[in-house]
């Protein structure tokens, strides 16, 4: 008689341990993102089903919901309760719930959700591949090869640093900008533009309109009168002011006390977003990247070299008194996926709202020095007597 994963769980190693996690995690966002999407797709409930499927064979015979309905009732609730009793749900994903009260896909189903996905079939084979967004399917190194292997296997480095740098900094714009400043920072096009999604746009008078998010400058989510970025780690939260049903472009008034200026409206008219996964992938955790070099130049006698070596390291910082650092920045939502696989460098840096990371990371691994951006930036202050 056949037995789930569940059954012998004592018994699992750590490498089948997350093997289970990815499966039932990517299957879970799978079926969500069906559910959502039932009314406008026709492979929506086929897929439904098949991640059922996969649910069942992955926890083995009665052990988890045994229809798509029954599958789509634990959508709405933590996801820990998809879990076997007594498997170790990493905390990021015990709370998460993968579709709210209005049947949508939360913002962090995207957010923390896509980070634990991965190719349940072969890509010719994946029968919903057509349909579903990548990054449902497909895992954020797979993103990340796909974006830059041509720009790696061609050996260019600037082009290489040009092009990453160019996709943190302009994930969004109007479409003729966007080439004009691709031609002049010497990017390439490696990564697709898609117009900016209708529930990310504001149906005014005379035109219509979208907000970049302050921090990662993709376009925000817009519901009712409120305005706010999916990427819940910085507090973007607007509301449209009450005279924006003006023949003017309307202005936001911040809902928030942190520290993010106000960004204005911008047409929609020919206006363009990466794609999401390369967003999410690619845009997302370099920003703190460049937030890292940005602080750094601020000290006297300080340089920077992004992504050396075709991308060895994120980061090496150089001093006149001839200190040397080589970085890695990592934003992931668990620590243990970067104790995972080990960054090359020595020194690694998260964003400062992911402090409470650094000890667990040092635990982790012992041969490494990890710090926050701002831990980092005050040592390397201190190294050099400059002023950040």
């Amino acid at each position: 008689m056949s037995v789930g994963l569940a059954t012998v769980l004592p018994m699992l190693t750590s490498e089948a341990e997350e093997q289970l996690c990815r499966r039932l995690t990517t299957a879970a966002l799978r079926a969500a993102v069906a559910w959502s999407r039932r009314s406008s797709e026709p492979g929506a409930w086929r897929e439904l089903s098949r991640m059922t499927g996969v649910v069942s064979y992955v926890l083995g015979p009665g052990r988890g919901p045994s229809t798509p309905l029954e599958l789509v009732d634990r959508l709405g609730k933590p996801l820990s309760g998809l879990f076997p009793g007594d498997f170790a749900v990493p905390d990021e994903l015990a709370d998460l719930v993968l579709l709210n009260s209005s049947e949508s896909l939360t913002d962090r189903a995207i957010e923390v959700g896509c980070e634990y996905t991965e190719a349940l079939f072969g890509e010719v084979e994946d029968p919903a591949r057509a349909w579903l967004p990548t990054w449902a399917w497909q895992r954020a190194e797979q993103v990340q090869r796909s974006v830059f292997e041509e720009l790696i296997s061609a050996g260019d480095e600037h082009a290489y640093t040009a092009t990453r740098r160019f996709l943190i900094e302009n994930p969004a714009g109007d479409e003729s900008t966007l080439v004009q400043r691709m031609n002049a920072a010497g990017a390439r096009r490696v990564a697709r533009y898609d117009p900016v999604a209708p529930d990310r746009v504001w149906p005014g008078v005379a035109n219509q309109w979208w907000w970049p998010c302050p921090v990662r400058r993709w376009p925000m989510r817009i519901k009712d009168e409120f305005v706010e970025c999916g990427y819940s780690h910085h507090e973007a939260r607007f509301r449209v002011d009450a005279g924006a049903g003006s023949r003017s472009a309307p202005r936001l008034l911040k809902l928030t006390s942190a520290k993010l200026r106000v960004p204005a409206a911008q047409s929609a008219d020919r206006a363009r977003c990466l794609d999401l996964a390369v967003w999410r992938f690619v845009t997302v955790p370099g920003v703190p990247e460049l937030t890292l070099e940005r602080r750094l130049l601020r000290i006297d006698g300080v340089s920077v070299d992004m992504w050396p070596g075709l991308d060895r390291v994120d980061l090496t910082v150089s001093t006149t008194g001839g200190r040397r650092w080589e970085v890695d920045v990592k934003d992931r939502s668990e620590p243990s996926s970067i104790a995972a696989d080990p960054p090359a460098a020595r020194d690694i840096v998260v964003p400062d709202y992911r402090r409470g990371q650094v000890n667990p990371l040092r635990r982790m691994l012992p041969d490494k020095r990890v710090w926050t951006v701002t831990g980092f930036v005050r040592h390397v202050r201190k190294r050099t007597g400059g002023v950040a």
